[in-house]
């Protein structure tokens, strides 16, 4: 009887141990596996590198970032939108970039903005098809309606990022 005892006892002692280890090796494995989050001044300072790269304004990135997603890469949008510049995955692959992933998220951003200027060949168009789509700016051959607020305050943005950069 008292070794049958003794059996429980060292049973209960090794699960107990075995409970532990899990736990240690999960909270481990937490630390390590958590996802930085980058600050807003990590992802200006990204969007402003980038911007000069590729050629573009930064001003009108910033603007447009802080507007989408106010510089985090974490926000997602009801329609499936994601990231620093609330860009469509699908979007951002036909570019060849991962929405998902934050200097890939800002480079997509920067080449789309780009690519609507390119067609449009003004900031308040260019701003409008990054909204509304490059449809619906061909349609109104203007700033459609359903973007005007979205542009004024793009534009707003701008001019303050012009002067305080």
């Amino acid at each position: 009887m008292l070794e049958f005892k003794y059996l429980q006892y060292r049973k209960r002692k090794l699960l107990n141990l075995r409970k532990f280890t899990v736990f240690i090796f999960t909270a481990i494995a937490m630390l390590f596996t958590q996802v930085y989050a980058a600050t807003t001044a990590e992802v200006k300072q990204l969007i402003i590198k980038q911007s000069k790269e590729m050629g573009v304004e930064p001003a009108i990135m910033l603007s447009l970032a802080k507007t989408e997603s106010g510089f985090r890469q974490d926000v997602k949008g009801a329609s499936g939108n994601i990231g620093v510049f609330q860009l469509f995955p699908a979007t951002a692959k036909r570019m060849g970039y991962n929405a998902y992933n934050l200097d890939e998220n800002i480079k997509a951003g920067i080449t789309y903005y780009k690519n609507m200027y390119k067609t449009f060949g003004s900031t308040e168009l260019a701003v409008a098809a990054y909204n509304s789509g490059p449809d619906a700016v061909k349609r109104y051959k203007a700033v459609p309606p359903s973007s005007k607020t979205f542009v004024n305050r793009i534009m707003t943005d701008y001019k303050y990022f012009q002067k305080n950069m």
